[in-house]
């Protein structure tokens, strides 16, 4: 599902905690007057959904696959090198539990060694709260009149509601998100009430030391880069993401342990198999392209600056960018760098 693929791959999850994925969510007013009357799209309504067997026997199938691979029993790490600059590439998870014991002697030399932390997005700043509710929050609502109610079929309505329900949250409280937006709370909530914790990220974690290390920091997008990667995608890839995270919503948990499982042994073919790939489990064609490919093409071009600069980089960034054909790795690699790890 995207949902649980967003929480390898972008730290959207964790904006959306922090615009109020608990109880703030809830709060969120709605943009629609009651006297006016919303329609849903004649397409929207003849929508054919796949099933929650469907996506079981699509998870499963690619379980197998990644079952079949093993890692070297901690989480992946890549190196980039030049004569007088050494570039670490390290894929993160965003939410994780916090009992899980992840970090290795690799991770720790290579991250002691760096001058310089390079995450996604800045999430920290003065600037970057601002646009947190301006950039972030403004895609993420309806500016046109509409609501969430409005866009969705009857049958859609039904199961995303019983999911929002069912993690104490009315749907009318999301009734001013977009689809993207409702999705990615949606299951960051159950996600959070089953226990995974934002604070025990990967980048909440290693940010907090950095900065206590006087390490400098960079960033590879900026939020509102980051949002128009969901926002702009079609409103119907929007609407089947957030549909099939709420089909999906009581087995969320059990199958990001899965993923987190293969990060943590650092199977990057497994991590592949299950997410990072076109065939990625609950991936449409739009959202591998937006969320994944996109994305990774542009952060390229950054890296390969980043060479130009002497000293110790380390880049950490969402699991799912660094595993499977489209990902940043593979990518320098086809331009000819010399790349060492899995």
């Amino acid at each position: 599902m995207i949902m649980r693929t967003g929480i390898l791959m972008t730290s959207a999850a964790a904006i959306a905690v922090l615009l109020g994925a608990c109880s703030d969510a809830a709060e969120a007013p709605s943009k629609v007057s009651d006297e006016k009357t919303l329609t849903v799209d004649a397409e929207q309504a003849r929508v054919t959904r796949v099933t929650k067997d469907e996506i079981t026997a699509n998870f499963e199938e690619a379980l197998e696959l990644a079952n079949a691979t093993t890692g070297t029993g901690e989480p992946a790490l890549w190196t980039l090198a030049d004569d007088d600059t050494t570039i670490y590439l390290f894929g993160t998870v965003h939410l994780l539990r916090p009992e899980l014991e992840w970090r290795s002697d690799r991770f720790e030399t290579a991250f002691n060694a760096a001058d310089k932390i390079v995450f996604e997005v800045d999430m920290k700043s003065e600037e970057a709260q601002k646009s947190l509710m301006t950039d972030f929050m403004a895609r993420g609502m309806f500016q046109d009149g509409r609501n969430l109610r409005g866009v969705l079929n009857e049958d859609d309505e039904a199961v995303i509601s019983a999911a929002f329900d069912s993690a104490g949250v009315p749907l009318d409280a999301m009734n001013a998100f977009e689809p993207w937006m409702a999705s990615v709370n949606l299951g960051v909530m159950q996600l959070m009430k089953d226990g995974f914790d934002p604070s025990s990220g990967v980048e909440e974690v290693i940010g907090a030391e950095a900065a206590a290390n006087g390490k400098s920091f960079g960033y590879l997008e900026t939020i509102s880069q980051q949002a128009d990667a969901f926002d702009l995608m079609p409103e119907d890839e929007q609407i089947t993401m957030l549909y099939e995270t709420a089909l999906m919503l009581g087995e969320s948990s059990q199958m990001l342990d899965v993923l987190v499982g293969e990060w943590a042994d650092g199977d990057v073919a497994g991590i592949a198999s299950l997410v990072a790939s076109p065939d990625g489990v609950g991936f449409t064609d739009a959202a591998y392209e937006a969320l994944l490919t996109d994305r990774n093409k542009k952060w390229v071009p950054q890296i390969e600056d980043m060479l130009d600069e002497p000293g110790t980089t380390f880049i950490a960034v969402g699991a799912g960018h660094l595993a499977g054909p489209d990902s940043v790795v593979k990518m320098l690699r086809d331009k000819g760098y010399e790349i060492t790890g899995p």
